[in-house]
């Protein structure tokens, strides 16, 4: 008897449990529909602000990794810089690539009140670290990529250019230092200036977002029929039939046809990787081809490319929007088709703009009109 009470008692706690979990459920939901449909339109706007690597950067702090963060007191160089660095930037996908490795492209660096911020716009690689000046020397710390090290610098800024010349620092194997010191960094105005005239001074990498510049727009009637497929042309249903890798100083393209580029272009493997110091790469054939394409596939930083055939410009875009095979590998092929006997030309030339890497793989050559890709 009394196993059956305890039986009831249990049944009727557990059903008291299941009613206040289904109210308090609907009221939350109720409360929520009610939040949203009341909303302002200043609200909406603010959920639904774009943010960048560089916008969320800007709301963190340091971490006192060994030392106090010091007292948010502004500095003599308090402000924001840019450079644009010429090394050979940086296209590849890496687990742990090398932190302030100094690579080719757009440079953010701030300081302000005490907190140091450095951001490579090509990977979206950033870090943050504490800082203090004492007149002409400027120390780094609490930097997560060395957080018991302390970064002494000899800092100058004369007419809007920074120069940080290392006294100590061996954070990151010396590459922080490599870095910093590399080259004079320019001065960026402040967020607060609105004039027109004056921003379109600024000097390049300031700018949160690049601007995409006004081109000659395709031409409407193009003698030839391009297709753009995303993804590896060497996996498609029905493939071009003859390749020939970028890199025609690794292996040579098949007989008859020439691939030539610019001397500054990037050899990695089979690829080429065009930018703006290095800026195109071409195939020519007298082939009676009917179809001639271009891969392009690389990591999330390509960039910006047009393409050009026989010297009309038939596509231009994002490389790394064409197409992702969800394993990190971005881009896909143009394919041009319709061609008529004689000798061609493709080329790809980076636009630059936005001082990023185009990695091209290869140029397809097919005596079939149709490049068909995988059924999705």
């Amino acid at each position: 008897m009394k196993l059956e009470k305890r039986k009831s008692v249990l049944f009727l706690v557990i059903l008291v449990l299941l009613g206040v979990t289904i109210v308090v459920a609907f009221f939350s939901l109720w409360s929520q529909t009610s939040t949203d449909n009341t909303a302002t339109p200043e609200t909406r706007d603010v959920a639904a602000a774009v943010t960048t690597v560089w916008t969320v950067l800007l709301e963190q702090t340091p971490v006192a990794y060994t030392t106090p963060l010091p007292e948010p007191v502004k500095s003599p160089l308090d402000g924001t810089y840019a450079k644009i660095d010429q090394s050979r930037p940086q296209w590849w996908l890496c687990l742990r690539c090398a932190d302030y490795r100094p690579a080719g492209g757009i440079w953010k660096l701030q300081f302000d009140q005490g907190i140091m911020r450095i951001y490579y716009k090509v990977t979206g690689w950033k870090s943050i670290a504490s800082y203090t000046v004492a007149e002409d020397r400027l120390f780094l710390f609490n930097d997560p990529y060395c957080r018991d090290e302390v970064g002494e610098y000899i800092w100058t800024l004369q007419e809007g250019s920074l120069k940080l010349n290392a006294a100590a620092d061996t954070c990151s194997f010396d590459l922080r230092a490599e870095n910093l010191g590399h080259e004079p960094w320019s001065a960026c105005l402040p967020a607060e200036a609105t004039d027109v005239n004056d921003q379109a001074q600024n000097p390049p990498g300031c700018a949160e977002t690049i601007t995409l510049p006004t081109l000659p727009a395709t031409p409407a009637n193009l003698p030839v029929t391009v297709t753009v497929n995303g993804g590896d042309s060497r996996l498609f249903e029905q493939p071009p039939e003859l390749f020939a890798p970028a890199n025609s100083a690794d292996t040579a393209p098949p007989p008859g046809i020439t691939v030539t580029y610019h001397q500054e272009s990037i050899p990695y493997g089979l690829n080429r990787v065009v930018w703006w110091n290095g800026d195109w790469i071409e195939a020519s054939t007298e082939l009676p081809f009917t179809s001639i394409g271009v891969q392009f596939f690389g990591g999330p930083a390509l960039g910006w490319a047009r393409v050009l055939f026989d010297g009309v410009e038939v596509w231009r875009g994002d490389t790394s929007a064409i197409g992702s095979d969800g394993l990190g590998h971005y881009g896909g092929y143009i394919n041009i088709s319709g061609i008529t006997p004689g000798k061609h030309t493709i080329r790809v030339e980076s636009l630059g703009f936005d001082y990023h890497p185009v990695t091209v793989s290869s140029f397809g050559f097919s005596y079939q009109a149709v490049i068909k890709r995988e059924a999705q």
